[in-house]
């Protein structure tokens, strides 16, 4: 987690009114980190993570892919249960190649189950 103390170290030498409307803004930003509701292909609340939602193949351990269309490679992902939805889950993905600017590549050994993930650039 980022320290509000090192933020405020690099404003000391910044006039004092200044100084104090910048350490009340990074102090907000620091405290309300947020994914939000994850709206499939939405950007997330205010992180750089943007939502997708999959079904994996019909095939166990068959490999299928997501069109995400960010232009530039994802690098990480993370799994998204939506609690509003009822029966959404959580299902084993593996990742199958590494993900290039137009598609992340996934198997999963459970068929034809729906799922959300987010997706970080």
């Amino acid at each position: 987690m980022a320290q509000a103390s090192y933020v405020n170290q690099l404003l000391a030498s910044f006039p004092t009114d200044q100084r104090k409307a910048l350490q009340l803004a990074f102090e907000y930003v620091l405290t309300n980190l947020r994914l939000g509701q994850p709206d499939p292909a939405s950007r997330a609340e205010n992180l750089q993570l943007y939502y997708f939602d999959g079904v994996t193949a019909a095939t166990p351990n068959t490999e299928f892919s997501i069109v995400h269309g960010m232009a530039v490679a994802p690098y990480n992902m993370i799994q998204v249960l939506p609690l509003r939805i009822v029966g959404a889950q959580i299902v084993p993905l593996r990742v199958t190649r590494a993900a290039d600017k137009n598609r992340i590549y996934l198997a999963s050994s459970v068929p034809s189950a729906a799922f959300m993930v987010a997706l970080e650039v």
